[in-house]
């Protein structure tokens, strides 16, 4: 159940997925609201807490009413037969009569939650495609239940109770997305440490839990732990990893008075930190807040089915009604009328209506898993064609996150020998720099020696003697800095690209060589923008690294436009913007920083590599994180709106010119039955459509329909 608090101003919010209800929802007991059916029968069933009682009872309704369905089916299908010829009617009388034993409840238990919203709208002046379904489900077995007492005339207890485990079905797959909001809080709150080694008066350590923190209070991080609170460095030295929240590649080199995050990662030193903020006051708060804010403010989108349900639904009861009047009062033929009445009703059950949209989703969300597309949602589906604008994340979207060594400048020596030692020496480094550089000796056949008396310095450099091919040097690689503190004179250094980091390397009290290295671009990266661009969409960058790193990824990616130096609000920020000028705002990214951006925007785009945070954000999720399934899934997203299109044009099409026939009195209740039936077969060809010939694991060559 979902822990989020309710929405501000007395809004009210589900219980379960924690979203704004707005006027409507449903509610099963006083004061416990549910934005829709699904959510209480979810709620119901998945949570093992003190909702046990209701877990039980829902689960047990689920499986009374389907299983009394299914035994209604097979009575029916016998009747439908020519079996009944062949049976005395007295036979035929007591099969009519099992199945409105068998019917009855299973519409009561089914039934009853669905005719209660129905009225809880109609209360409030607004009609939903409950109200469709209660009139379908109810009048079918009301007008069997008289023609079973009556012992004349057909029977539609099979219509009545299939329709509502099918509908019921569909309410559980459609909530069952709905509660990643209060999963997606919860995990960003979960990043942080659970306890803290705060310093005591007498400068011992105590271990206590982070929500005992106090501002002010000294906290003790070793290396390899998680800052536990946002705080100020009063003594050490470290390379903090801030990636999750900056999305800089590189750890950040601080020092005393240096400001940390809580939920970072101290990589190489003791630091001892003051904290000036904790829980929801702490950058990790703060960021839950902006996730759940942007939840918030998206309003859930209302359904077509729904609004169109408003026209609809008056439009059957007054034709229905209609037709007694007209063959009774204009007529006198009362019995033509209610055949009239009932074959308006039963044609206008909503069966197609109900499958036009959610079946084309459900194919397409299933087509686009096989191909390695996680769609999240029908929402996120019906959104994707409607994108105009997407940004994208560069660290670990477009980038690898992965250092990679992009030039050698020797002063003096020959390339290979500065990168020898110095890939040598760091090679009994754990950090990303000195990985990537025994990886670039390696891919050119350096042979590597060995090192004695390795020491690394937080956030400045490493130093050590090294043997290599015979000789004994005491290296030192690192900044400029840390090489004057050893006593090496500076030198001037080459034009390195600007956007990399540089790292010195001496021996023998010189310089001998500059070696650059930068975050490794995605090769699908390459081909992105070109795509998108063809697909109508602006595409813009969006970093938390300096414009110096992110401007030249984007040249070689081929984006425009770059907002470099952003934070996870001014991400978010951005993403309104957008919004506010018109059409629908896309996100693409990986990192926790990202996760409010992907909350703010229509539709948020994460790759599975990223973190757990960013895919409980994203509504699309990339499994492989292949960039080149954006462009593809936006494509099938655009066939399966057209299909959706199509199919409700169809059942409305279909419905108006069904109820005019109804109307006139010429169309039978079991003919009207069976052209239900026919309008649902054809939704779901239709719908079929979208699984035509193609090789749907190679997404970059989509076999779509033309619609």
């Amino acid at each position: 159940m979902s822990t989020l608090p309710k929405a501000e101003h007395g809004q009210r919010t589900c219980v379960y997925c924690g979203l704004p209800m707005g006027a409507g929802g449903f509610e099963p007991q006083p004061g416990r609201y549910y934005c829709c059916y699904g959510c209480y029968l979810v709620e119901g069933i998945v949570t093992g807490t003190d909702e046990a009682v209701v877990a039980t009872r829902v689960l047990l309704r689920l499986g009374a009413g389907g299983f009394l369905a299914m035994t209604v089916m097979m009575v029916s299908l016998v009747l439908y037969t020519d079996a009944p010829a062949a049976m005395s009617a007295a036979t035929t009388r007591a099969l009519h009569w099992i199945l409105l034993l068998f019917s009855a409840p299973a519409v009561a238990i089914m039934g009853v939650p669905f005719l209660r919203s129905a009225g809880h709208e109609l209360r409030r002046g607004r009609l939903n495609t409950d109200a469709l379904i209660a009139m379908g489900a109810f009048s079918a077995f009301g007008v069997s239940a008289y023609h079973t007492f009556r012992g004349a005339g057909h029977l539609y207890y099979d219509t009545a109770a299939m329709l509502l485990v099918l509908v019921t079905a569909g309410k559980l797959l459609e909530a069952s997305a709905k509660s990643n909001t209060a999963r997606l809080v919860r995990g960003l709150l979960a990043l942080g440490p659970r306890t803290a080694r705060r310093l005591a008066g007498d400068g011992e350590e105590e271990e206590v839990f982070v929500e005992q923190l106090r501002v002010g209070d000294r906290v003790v991080v070793r290396p390899g732990e998680q800052v536990p609170a946002d705080g100020v460095i009063r003594s050490g030295s470290s390379a903090v990893q801030e990636a999750t929240f900056t999305g800089e590649a590189l750890p950040r080199d601080c020092g005393p008075d240096d400001r940390v995050f809580g939920g970072s990662i101290n990589t190489d030193g003791r630091l001892v930190v003051e904290t000036t903020a904790v829980g929801e006051e702490a950058l990790l708060g703060q960021m839950a807040r902006l996730v759940r804010e942007a939840q918030a403010q998206r309003a859930p989108v209302e359904r077509l089915a729904d609004r169109l349900a408003a026209l609809f639904v008056p439009l059957v009861w007054a034709t229905a009604l209609g037709a007694v009047v007209y063959w009774a009062g204009l007529h006198g033929d009362l019995a033509r009328g209610a055949l009239a009445a009932l074959a308006v009703l039963v044609v206008a059950c909503p069966c197609a209506l109900g499958l036009a949209t959610p079946l084309a989703v459900s194919v397409a969300v299933g087509r686009a898993a096989r191909a390695g597309v996680l769609i999240r949602s029908g929402e996120a589906l019906e959104m994707l064609p409607r994108l105009r604008h997407l940004f994208i994340d560069k660290t670990g979207t477009l980038t690898r996150n992965r250092m990679r060594l992009v030039a050698v400048a020797g002063a003096g020596e020959p390339d290979e020998v500065v990168l020898a030692w110095a890939a040598t020496l760091e090679s009994a480094s754990e950090h990303p720099v000195g990985r990537a550089l025994v990886a670039a000796a390696k891919e050119r056949g350096l042979a590597l020696g060995t090192v004695r008396e390795f020491r690394a310095v937080p956030g400045r450099g490493v130093e050590g003697l090294v043997v290599l091919g015979g000789q004994e040097r005491a290296v030192l690689a690192g900044s400029a800095a840390f090489l004057a503190e050893r006593g090496v004179e500076p030198a001037p250094g080459p034009a390195l690209p600007e956007w990399s980091t540089a790292v010195v390397v001496a021996w023998e009290g010189r310089v001998r060589g500059w070696l650059a290295l930068a975050d490794e671009v995605r090769p699908e990266g390459r081909g992105l923008a070109a795509a998108l661009a063809a697909l109508g969409l602006r595409v813009t960058l969006l970093s938390g690294d300096r414009e110096a790193a992110a401007r030249p990824l984007a040249a070689e990616v081929g984006i425009a436009t770059v907002h470099a130096g952003c934070t996870p609000a001014d991400k978010a920020a951005l993403i309104q913007a957008a919004r506010r000028e018109g059409g629908a705002v896309g996100m693409v990214g990986d990192g926790i920083n990202d996760a409010p951006a992907l909350a703010a925007a229509d539709v948020g785009i994460a790759l599975a590599g990223g973190t757990n945070l960013a895919r409980e954000a994203g509504d699309v999720v990339l499994l492989g994180d292949e960039l080149h399934r954006i462009p593809w899934s936006i494509e099938l997203a655009r066939a399966a709106y057209r299909i959706i299109r199509q199919n409700l044009l169809w059942a409305f099409g279909y419905n108006t010119i069904a109820l005019a026939v109804a109307f006139s009195g010429r169309l039978h209740p079991l003919l009207a039955a069976v052209l239900m039936l026919l309008s649902s077969l054809f939704v779901l060809g239709n719908s079929l459509r979208l699984l035509r010939e193609g090789d749907s694991q190679r997404p970059a060559e989509p076999a779509l329909p033309a619609g």
